[in-house]
């Protein structure tokens, strides 16, 4: 036993033993005797040991870019332990480890030269001088992703001393998709350049679109980044969106391509020197009337990157507002059902249901504007709850959805390949209503799959999301907004110089955005409809295949024996088959095995097909990755408790829902025997028309399903111009094919 364990033991032996019981020991212990009698360390040298130190350098928060790397030092003063000849110094043992969202991850362990990394650090994390320099704990992390935003602790142990020091670390900039509003691959690589540029962001690089992956950033959109080289990345590689080539989750790179094919772009910002400006009170303005709002409140409209990194500092709006490119987008940090379903990210509403074209200029919706920083001092942004406007006067039933303007209305172009899938609004329980134009169609921008992580930036400030929404009326002769700081005070700006004019101005407007409280309370309209109140008038937005007022006329019906339900036809089939033969002879008939987008669905199926059966969910390509056979996303789910389970790896890869207990879902083994439902669109698409020294990736095949994609190529010898892909339109016609195929050979 070392002499400093001698002295501790010593230390404590007086409140462990009376001193009776230390005579006895001492009886039965002479060889412990001496020890115990003669103690090797006093008092004294026991205090001194307690010199063991850690300090990080660095005062306030730490901020990191996107995609790079940093380095955080930590000093370690070692306590200087006493050595006996038979005893050797105790070899510190150093941790570093970050605390996000109250749980703490080890990403190191060190003990003299040997280092032990956790996993999911690996390649990325070190400790850059402890070989040379034991008192130097500098720990260096590199590709830095949003998600690495956290408190640090340096952390040390000697003997039965520890000590540390903390460092908060905020990885600032957001990466997002960007396409022209004419439509999809429209972008040179120097006019993506520029697109970027004039929304006040600059092109992403490879490192930082690979850092947004990481965060589960997925966008089957291939697009350009400022190495000249095609990228996009994806989490779950299905047909049309392969991933890492050989089908595994990882950024699909096109390589170096020629700088004046088609493309969309990804562009990325990292900072604003000011704040996106929203109303409390929802306006209704033209985009002519949205920029002379926030001239009138001394602001600019905000741009596209502006509201993008803004989301990402946390901000959610459930209010689409004009931008400064003419776009309509708003914020959404917490998914929820009327705010664009359940996805977080920046949802863009499109004038056309192929996700082209913004808003006619003439239509009405909010605004959000951008101001320079009030002061020349950073002002960090402060997440706060969100906001959903008028959720203090609107009541709404749970079966009511805002923002559901058909089953494919967030229908999201993900497509690199050959394969667009469409993504309907999921219903969950809440209570927001949005004031929405019935002449754009309601998408959700493609990025809103992107980061899960919440990473920060300097300079943004948000309106006060914690209190219920100021009322400013068309009365007011001022219009004061709360506003959070980094020092967690609440500040006061008053715009009554700037808005005082503008409110009256708009009065009329402000006169008619009260809601009636009653109007889609009992939800008239038919067939999947969604009631919106425009200025006390109800108007049903319908889905697919529906019109008329309240969406009750039926304009595309089902082939016989097939039931109609939002749009899309269902056939049951009772014969038992396993899951492999059942989804071939729902494919021989254009379909597939039903996949459930929404409860509605679910509670058709469940009603009207009263028994075990099959459905599309599987994980047969990857343990654990659950994706519909039509291609849909999972977007709503059912699990019966404790499922899935993969009970002892049996091969439970495919979904069965039990019908006697509100449809709930198990994984089973494929093998099994059930009945099944086939689901498929109400129209269908012949073969694609040919073209000209072309022809489409794929078999070909006799039937397509409506909104299904093809993908032409160009034979040998013949070099692609223009858009390659055509769409199956609702009605069985194809979209005219605008590929030219001319002599020459595509450049490496």
């Amino acid at each position: 036993m070392s002499s400093f364990k001698n002295s501790r033991l010593n230390f404590f032996l007086p409140f462990l033993y009376p001193s009776r019981h230390i005579q006895i020991l001492l009886l039965l212990c002479p060889v412990c005797r001496l020890t115990l009698a003669f103690p090797t360390q006093t008092p004294s040298t026991y205090d001194n040991v307690q010199s063991l130190q850690v300090n990080i350098p660095h005062s306030g928060l730490v901020f990191g870019p996107l995609g790079s790397s940093i380095s955080i030092p930590c000093f370690v003063s070692l306590s200087s332990t006493p050595t006996t000849s038979s005893s050797s110094p105790v070899e510190p043992r150093v941790k570093w480890s970050v605390v996000s969202n109250g749980v703490e991850t080890q990403i190191l362990v060190a003990r003299g030269q040997r280092v032990k990394i956790n996993e999911a650090y690996r390649d990325r994390a070190a400790l850059l001088n402890h070989s040379s320099s034991p008192d130097d704990l500098t720990l260096w992390l590199g590709d830095l992703r949003s998600s690495d935003s956290g408190h640090y602790r340096c952390e040390v142990q000697q003997g039965l001393e520890d000590a540390s020091d903390l460092v908060e670390l905020k990885v600032k900039g957001v990466v997002f998709h960007y396409r022209d509003a004419l439509g999809r691959y429209a972008f040179s690589f120097h006019q993506a350049q520029r697109a970027c540029e004039a929304i006040g962001a600059e092109i992403a690089s490879a490192d930082q679109l690979l850092a947004a992956y990481y965060d589960g950033y997925e966008q089957c959109d291939a697009g350009w980044l400022s190495d000249q080289s095609v990228r996009y990345p994806i989490q779950v590689p299905r047909e049309g969106c392969y991933g890492d080539m050989d089908g595994q989750p990882g950024v699909r790179n096109y390589g170096t391509m020629d700088p004046d094919d088609l493309f969309d772009v990804y562009c990325y910002l990292e900072q604003i020197d000011g704040e996106v400006v929203h109303d409390s009170v929802p306006q209704q303005l033209s985009f002519d009337e949205a920029q002379a709002y926030c001239r009138a409140a001394g602001a600019e409209l905000a741009t596209t990157a502006q509201l993008y990194l803004a989301w990402s500092e946390g901000l959610d709006r459930c209010s689409p507002g004009w931008l400064s490119d003419g776009s309509v987008r708003y914020p959404i940090k917490t998914p929820r059902e009327r705010c664009g379903g359940p996805q977080p990210g920046v949802k863009t509403l499109y004038r056309f249901s192929n996700q082209t074209g913004f808003p006619e200029p003439s239509s009405l919706h909010d605004v959000y504007c951008f101001r320079d920083a009030p002061t020349g001092s950073p002002m960090d942004y402060m997440a706060t709850e969100p906001e959903d406007f008028g959720q203090d006067v609107v009541i709404l039933t749970e079966a009511d959805e805002e923002l559901r303007l058909n089953q494919h209305a967030e229908q999201v172009e993900r497509e690199a390949q050959s394969v667009l899938e469409s993504f309907p609004f999921v219903s969950q329980q809440s209570t927001e209503e949005i004031p929405v134009d019935t002449d754009p169609t309601v998408m959700s921008d493609t990025t809103e799959s992107s980061l899960n992580a919440t990473s920060t930036a300097n300079f943004l400030i948000q309106f006060d999301e914690t209190s219920s929404p100021a009322e400013i009326s068309s009365q007011s002769q001022n219009a004061a907004a709360l506003m959070t700081s980094t020092s967690s005070s609440t500040e006061t700006y008053d715009f009554s110089q700037n808005t005082s004019a503008l409110l009256s101005v708009y009065n009329e407007t402000d006169s008619q955005q009260t809601l009636n409280l009653n109007a889609c309370v009992d939800d008239p309209c038919l067939n999947g409809g969604t009631c919106t109140d425009q200025n006390g008038q109800v108007i049903c937005l319908c889905l697919p295949t529906y019109g008329g007022d309240f969406c009750q006329n039926d304009l595309e019906r089902c082939e016989p024996g097939w039931d109609k339900f939002h749009g899309f036809c269902y056939r049951h089939y009772s014969q038992r088959l396993s899951w492999e033969v059942a989804e071939q002879h729902c494919r021989m008939q254009g379909a597939h095995l039903v996949s459930i987008m929404t409860p509605e669905e679910q509670n058709y199926i469940n009603s009207n097909y009263k028994e075990y059966q099959w459905t599309g969910l599987n994980d047969k390509t990857i343990e654990d990755d659950f994706h519909w056979s039509d291609g849909n996303p999972l977007l709503y789910e059912n699990w019966y408790r404790g499922q899935p389970d993969s009970y002892f790896l049996s091969g439970e890869d495919c979904v069965v829902m039990v019908w006697h207990d509100n449809g709930r879902w198990s994984d089973v083994p494929c093998n099994y025997h059930l009945a099944y439902t086939c689901k498929k669109g109400t129209s269908s698409c012949g073969p694609p028309p040919k073209v000209r020294n072309a022809s489409i990736f794929g078999k070909p095949r006799q039937r397509y399903e409506t909104n299904a994609v093809v993908r032409y190529h160009c034979a040998e010898g013949f070099q692609q111009r223009l858009k390659p892909l055509i769409r199956c339109l609702s009605g069985g016609m194809w979209e005219r094919p605008h590929i030219l195929c001319i002599p020459g050979k595509i450049r490496d």
